[in-house]
């Protein structure tokens, strides 16, 4: 009898070095990381940071004219409020900072999934508000900037003229190099 237990006692030791070895490692994995030790700082400065560069990224796409994927960038809430392709036409016609190196200058974390990210490019700068969704950080448009699209792209075109960012002379060689691509 004694000659049948000594594997399955040597079995039973493996397991139970593996699980200690598992259950330290998982410990000390967690052991430094911000929210184990209540480090709220320590938290917003890496939600500051990732945010900051989801929000880089966004800023690049958005400079070299990939309007689809900057859309890609934004928020659930946002991408239900505007249909991509309204998106999408809107910048195609009217784009005031293509190929302006953008530069992000803050990270303002209101939250542990919410940063304000200021930017700055050529004469503009802003602010973009950063959330977190099932741990990517998307843009999250406020009601404002998302209401010059409801009405499709050639209002959001028409507000865009009428606040000074999208000059009608531009627009229109853009609409009419458009079509000549088109056809």
């Amino acid at each position: 009898m004694r000659a049948d237990r000594a594997p399955l006692l040597r079995l039973s030791c493996v397991i139970a070095a593996l699980l200690a070895v598992a259950l330290v490692s998982r410990a000390q994995d967690t052991a430094g990381s911000p929210a184990s030790t209540g480090q709220a700082a320590e938290a917003g400065a890496t939600a500051g940071q990732a945010a900051r560069s989801a929000a880089q990224t966004h800023l690049g796409l958005l400079s070299g004219g990939d309007w689809s994927a900057a859309w890609e960038g934004w928020s659930s809430g946002a991408q239900r409020h505007v249909p991509r392709d309204t998106y999408v036409r809107t910048h195609r016609i009217c784009h005031p900072l293509l190929a302006v190196p953008f530069q992000t200058v803050r990270a303002v974390p209101l939250d542990r999934r919410t940063v304000d990210i200021g930017w700055q490019g050529g004469e503009a700068s802003g602010t973009l508000r950063m959330v977190s969704e099932r741990g990517v950080w998307r843009v999250a448009p406020t009601r404002t900037q998302l209401a010059r699209y409801e009405n499709g792209p050639d209002a959001a075109v028409a507000a865009l003229r009428g606040r000074g960012e999208c000059d009608a002379r531009q627009a229109e060689a853009r609409t009419t190099s458009f079509v000549r691509r088109m056809t």
